[in-house]
């Protein structure tokens, strides 16, 4: 048997399939077909159980479940995505719901041959909704309210004793905390992108530091709210992938939705839309909100930074991510301008 560290992707994902379908069993689901979905950091199997017909209008799909193989085994931190998660169902938040094995569990750690140490292995019930090709400004208003809703209901939760996420503060975003040697990282940027994120994360660093991190400016956020993470149906967002959630300010989750129209025409009345919408639901005093163009901007270094990372630590696919980064790149040189 190839050893686990010279595997391919593809040759992961086969050793790791029988894994995934050992995992069902501890779930009452050995009898459910797995279709791969997705792999990026963790790997994502679609799980059916035959013969379960939909329910017209429902929010999951019966009888579809979505497993992942998470790349992490840090426990902790994974029980505290599921325990959020959860708490977002009760608050009836649009989110995926964390499904507990038969014994009660919202996780559970498999080990098969040729896998050394195991997959931490969680499932959820399948979100019901599509991706968009085009937001349109009712889109973003929905949006708005959504995120809204899952802002005010983290402000005012408790998490438990234990609860353990990243903290997407300046050091988490910008530090060494996530990346280890960032001055290196910066160093092997290229000379027209280097100054612009020191000028951009150097403000950044200054206005998180004026918000502090009281319950008005900071608390549980998505941290991921790109489109891709943005599920539709009947007009009604549906948050999906919640891996990178974790403590950050508010502002974060906007700047990340709202910096995927740069410069477009669209722009001003998706950025309109979307805040009409989150003011129906909470209102964000004026001092945080007039650093939204900022908190766009930051997004595009936090990216130019992390790009340099991956481009450090996966030196197979450094032609991808390079181009990555030149594309975040051109947008923080495009903001300064």
């Amino acid at each position: 048997m190839k050893p686990y560290h010279a595997l391919t992707r593809l040759g992961l994902l086969r050793r790791l399939r029988p894994l995934a379908g050992l995992a069902l069993r501890a779930y009452g689901l050995a009898g459910a077909r797995l279709t791969f979905q997705h792999y990026s950091g963790n790997i994502i199997f679609r799980a059916d159980v035959p013969g379960v017909l939909a329910r017209p209008g429902a929010l999951y799909m019966p009888g579809r479940y979505n497993l992942r193989v998470l790349a992490i085994d840090d426990t902790e931190t994974i029980a505290s995505e599921l325990t959020w998660l959860a708490a977002l169902r009760e608050a009836d938040l649009p989110v995926p719901e964390p499904v507990p094995t038969l014994d009660g569990r919202l996780f559970l750690k498999v080990t098969t041959p040729g896998v050394p140490h195991g997959r931490v292995v969680s499932l959820m019930r399948w979100l019901e909704g599509r991706h968009l090709s085009c937001l349109l400004p009712r889109h973003a208003r929905a949006v708005g309210v959504i995120v809204a809703r899952l802002h005010a209901f983290s402000a005012a939760w408790q998490p438990p004793e234990g609860f353990t996420r990243f903290h997407w503060d300046w050091d988490g975003q910008f530090g060494e905390r996530e990346l280890g040697d960032t001055a290196g990282l910066i160093a092997s940027m290229p000379d027209r992108f280097r100054e612009p994120y020191l000028t951009v994360t150097g403000r950044v660093r200054e206005v998180m530091d004026s918000f502090g991190k009281g319950p008005d400016a900071y608390g549980l956020i998505h941290a991921d709210l790109y489109t891709e993470n943005i599920l539709f149906k009947a007009g009604e967002p549906r948050i999906i992938d919640f891996e990178d959630c974790g403590f950050g300010y508010w502002m974060c989750d906007i700047g990340v939705f709202l910096g995927q129209w740069p410069w477009t025409d669209d722009f001003p009345r998706i950025r309109d839309a979307f805040l009409e919408g989150y003011g129906q639901v909470r209102t964000l005093p004026d001092a945080q909100l007039r650093h939204l163009d900022l908190f766009i901007a930051s997004q595009y270094a936090q990216l130019v930074l992390w790009s340099s990372a991956f481009m450090r630590d996966d030196p197979a696919r450094r032609a991808e991510h390079e181009a990555w980064r030149e594309r975040e790149g051109i947008k923080l040189l495009r903001y300064l301008e």
